[in-house]
């Protein structure tokens, strides 16, 4: 081996090599097998109330688990797994920390080697993130050293073994921390020239440590498998058929774990086949463990794929479904989903979500129930019943303007509405670059305070019926920005509609993948109303106070944080703009100590000038590593400082 060199020439060749090869890669298909051992060394209460770890709570201590995969390879970066043939001790063959299945499947030529995260060494753009040293080796391939410019849970480091002359990367070793494991994966790749960007053999240790719990576990794939299934093999769990597809014979200490496994079983059927008195304790213990516990802090899922049905609804008991703002305080949600699938060009699906706020005491949910009859055109047919929280202060004043402005309405909750809605709509892509969405919305609007209301004669309902017609436009499809057109004129007395008005609005938003991981996200849009026989309820559909709001991850909608719920429903017009940018590593990686768990961050402005005031902005900045997503806000009337708050979402186990 000679001297180290500081320059990195073979990244030049390892680049080359990679595009020289891209194009091999394209619906490609491979037999994996995998396999997953789990030690539990330390484990506490804590530990049942992990997602997918809740399975290895509870005696024993080892776990294994084997798979037989039939993978089709779209391109370097997309591929979907057939899971053929499964076999395991852990119960009901659910699956434990399936998140270590990403680490033993790194994407080494992409910018993230694994899904939206961790940012590759071997990729040219990441390059100013990292430092290398080659040693150049007798044998005729170079040792290529990485390690990163400031440590970061986004980076990683380790060496690559490559093929001097060509680039080719032979095997590489990384090593890093996310996600609450500290990780290290050893890739060997195929050294035929069609094949070379593929691995043959991935592995893959890992630890994960949390409040008193150890949990390691090796992971195994070995790829370029020459036996082959039948399509219609799909999941089955059958130890004889996997023996005859391993490619090698198990170890004596996962035959030890299979045979503890099969003991326990044989036990559990004979204390079952007693039924005596002094197994009702062990039958409690089971309702209490495997039934009730076990649905309530994993999510609960069932599929029939001859049925082509599919169900799931979030874990009951989920810090991931916590919320908290300073404007609304906490709240907490549910997602359901269930989908039937008529055939290929056919499915329902019905998508709930549920939620209760605390400081408000109001349950809210949200239920679109649609039939998609043309995939290929975007084609459905959606029923939507929900309904939210709104604050309006118009009603007070008319009440005012009646009696004389001198009601003090202070802590009556009195400009409180609850807005219970349906919509019906149908959307169809008519061109590639254009939709058009019919619908039918329908509100009815409740004061919180009805005795007020009945006090002094004003309406204890406000209906709304409207027709509505939506324009939407993407002519760069996904790689540009969409814009879209909405138009909506209610009709007065259809289902005792006592409201009218006519309205428009204009909305163009853009979600600009920048290279490093990094967003650009935009928004403006600008609403007015042409026609109103009254003065009491807006109804925009893109500027609305959300009681539902979504997760940082979640599509982004370019809500306001601290803009008083008011101001939705009282301004003929509005003109509003919202950015934000988010990077992996900006600002807070370079701070000692912390900047180390820092994932992403993201700068936020945001506008609007409403009737009647003048122009509020907002600006934030927020960060998310592996325990919450935090967001500070600070909002303004022109140049003058109205207040500042906070929005956390819990980040933790959020992958598992």
């Amino acid at each position: 081996m000679s001297g180290a060199k500081s320059d990195s020439l073979i990244l030049g060749k390892i680049y080359e090599y990679h595009q020289t090869h891209i194009n091999e890669i394209h619906n490609l298909k491979d037999n994996v097998y995998a396999k997953f051992r789990f030690n539990v060394e330390k484990r506490n209460s804590i530990l049942w109330l992990i997602p997918s770890m809740y399975v290895l709570a509870k005696d024993p201590r080892e776990y294994i688990r084997e798979s037989y995969n039939d993978v089709t390879f779209l391109n370097e970066h997309d591929f979907i797994v057939n899971r053929q043939v499964l076999t395991g001790t852990i119960r009901k063959n659910r699956k434990a920390m399936p998140v270590i299945v990403d680490f033993n499947s790194p994407r080494i030529y992409d910018i993230a080697l694994y899904d939206e995260h961790m940012l590759s060494p071997f990729n040219r753009i990441n390059r100013m993130f990292y430092r290398y040293r080659q040693y150049l080796q007798s044998d005729g391939t170079t040792r290529l050293e990485f390690r990163p410019k400031y440590y970061n849970t986004q980076l990683v480091n380790g060496y690559a073994i490559v093929e001097t002359e060509t680039g080719r990367i032979i095997r590489t070793i990384m090593n890093g921390e996310f996600d609450m494991l500290s990780f290290c994966t050893e890739v060997k790749y195929e050294d035929t020239d069609t094949l070379s960007l593929m691995p043959s053999i991935c592995t893959t240790a890992a630890t994960f440590k949390f409040m008193g719990n150890r949990v390691s576990t090796v992971f195994n794939s070995q790829y370029q498998q020459t036996k082959s299934l039948p399509d219609s093999i799909d999941e089955q769990r059958s130890m004889e058929l996997m023996d005859s597809l391993r490619p090698q014979p198990l170890a004596e200490s996962d035959k030890r774990i299979y045979e503890a496994a099969a003991q326990r079983q044989r036990e559990a059927e004979a204390a079952a086949a007693a039924d005596t008195i002094e197994h009702k304790g062990d039958k409690w213990k089971h309702f209490w463990w495997d039934i009730v516990g076990d649905n309530l802090v994993t999510p609960i899922a069932a599929e029939s794929k001859d049925q082509g049905a599919e169900f799931r609804l979030s874990p009951i008991i989920n810090p991931l479904n916590v919320r908290y703002s300073g404007s609304k305080g906490i709240s907490y949600k549910m997602k359901l989903s269930f989908r039937y699938k008529f055939n290929e060009h056919r499915y329902l699906s019905l998508e709930p979500m549920f939620g209760y706020n605390f400081k408000q005491k109001q349950f809210y949910f949200n239920a679109p129930l649609r039939m998609t009859y043309n995939p290929k055109r975007n084609g459905y047919v959606q029923l939507t019943v929900g309904n939210n929280r709104i604050s309006n202060s118009t009603v007070l004043d008319q009440i005012n303007h009646e009696h004389g402005d001198t009601i003090n309405f202070t802590q009556k909750d009195a400009d409180q509405f609850i807005d219970n809605y349906v919509e019906l709509k149908n959307n169809i892509m008519l061109y590639e670059w254009f939709d058009l969405e019919t619908r039918l919305v329908y509100h009815q609007r409740t004061p919180l305070n009805k005795d007020l209301m009945i006090q002094y004669n004003m309406p204890t309902r406000y209906r709304s019926f409207a027709p509505a017609i939506e324009l939407k436009f993407h002519p760069w499809l996904d790689k540009g920005p969409t814009f879209t057109v909405d138009y909506e004129r209610s009709i007065k007395n259809i289902w005792k509609s006592n409201i009218q008005y006519e309205r428009w609005e204009f909305d163009g938003q853009w979600k600009l993948k920048i290279a490093g991981l990094r967003f650009m996200n935009m928004r403006t849009g600008y609403g007015f109303y042409t026609n109103r026989s009254d003065n009491f309820f807006m109804d925009y559909a893109n500027f609305c106070d959300n009681n539902l709001p979504e997760g940082w991850e979640d599509r982004w909608s370019g809500n306001f944080q601290l803009l008083d719920g008011r101001i939705y429903n009282e301004s003929n017009f509005y003109f509003r703009n919202n950015a934000s940018y988010e990077s992996p590593l900006l600002f807070a990686t370079w701070l000692p100590y912390v900047g180390k768990y820092i994932e992403k961050e993201r700068l936020y402005f945001s506008n609007v000038i409403v009737q009647h005031t003048r122009p509020y902005f907002e600006i934030g900045y927020g960060f998310t590593n592996r325990y919450v997503s935090l967001g500070f806000f600070a909002s303004f009337l022109n140049t003058s400082f109205q207040k500042a708050g906070i929005t956390f979402d819990f980040e933790l186990f959020k992958r598992w």
